[in-house]
């Protein structure tokens, strides 16, 4: 039951701190306690959406938890920024790190109260209709869910985590069409990584070879004439490759 609760709740926490959180929202978490107490409503909301389809005392608890652990998270971290550090401290290892810890311990708080959820033994029951749609078509829930959750996690969360690993080693481009390359990068990224994620279920590993080999010829002008380049491009294509491989292992083994 363990895998069961912890997919549950991280798809609440990859809708809700993701998703649903804009970088306007992100940033003025930093400074004011209200966005922190708005985004606190907002992750419970989506956290107690995605257990709309389950009941579940337990459960109800659990989210409640989970919830109230990420808000206190988040108000340690609005004191560090808003009281501790200024702006003329602020550099880009400082806010990579920080993300990095922040969702570190989030994701051991959900771990935590998966874990809690399942040694109490306590079962999930769906709504009668729910149970009955899935039973005639056919669906496994949690295999659902699993795809789901592994589907978001390539698209956004993804894009920000290689984000700030690369933020340091950002090569500079021209200013032309820049942010409408910067978006077709991103949807690049996150097709890639999605063929991925079907390989790797299927287990034709051979096949990944031959994504990354189609994404380096679109991009072979510019690897073999800008050294820099092509090491940004090395960096971000391992990195990608290293997410979807994590998120098959994580949400879909």
């Amino acid at each position: 039951m363990f895998k069961e609760y912890f997919i549950v709740f991280l798809l609440g926490h990859i809708l809700g701190d993701f998703y649903l959180q804009s970088d306007k929202m992100a940033r003025n978490k930093e400074q004011s306690i209200r966005w922190v107490f708005i985004h606190g409503m907002v992750y419970l909301t989506s956290m107690i959406f995605v257990i709309l389809p389950f009941i579940s005392y337990e459960l109800v608890k659990g989210v409640i938890l989970a919830s109230i652990l990420h808000f206190l998270i988040d108000i340690i971290k609005y004191i560090y920024f808003s009281k501790i550090i200024t702006r003329a401290n602020k550099s880009i290892e400082l806010e990579r790190d920080i993300f990095f810890l922040d969702q570190a311990l989030h994701f051991i708080c959900l771990v935590i109260v998966a874990y809690l959820l399942a040694y109490s033994n306590e079962l999930v029951i769906r709504f009668n209709w729910i149970e009955m749609f899935f039973y005639i078509s056919n669906i496994q829930v949690m295999k659902l869910l699993s795809w789901i959750l592994a589907l978001l996690i390539a698209h956004k969360p993804a894009n920000i985590v290689i984000q700030n690993l690369l933020k340091k080693y950002k090569v500079e481009e021209e200013k032309t069409d820049k942010n409408n390359d910067k978006n077709a990068g991103r949807f690049i990224g996150t097709v890639e990584r999605i063929i991925m994620l079907i390989f790797l279920s299927i287990k034709e590993f051979s096949a990944i070879g031959l994504v990354l080999t189609a994404k380096s010829i679109a991009r072979y002008d510019k690897i073999s004439k800008d050294k820099d380049f092509a090491e940004y491009y090395l960096l971000g294509t391992l990195i990608s490759t290293t997410l979807a491989i994590v998120t098959s292992l994580l949400t879909l083994t």
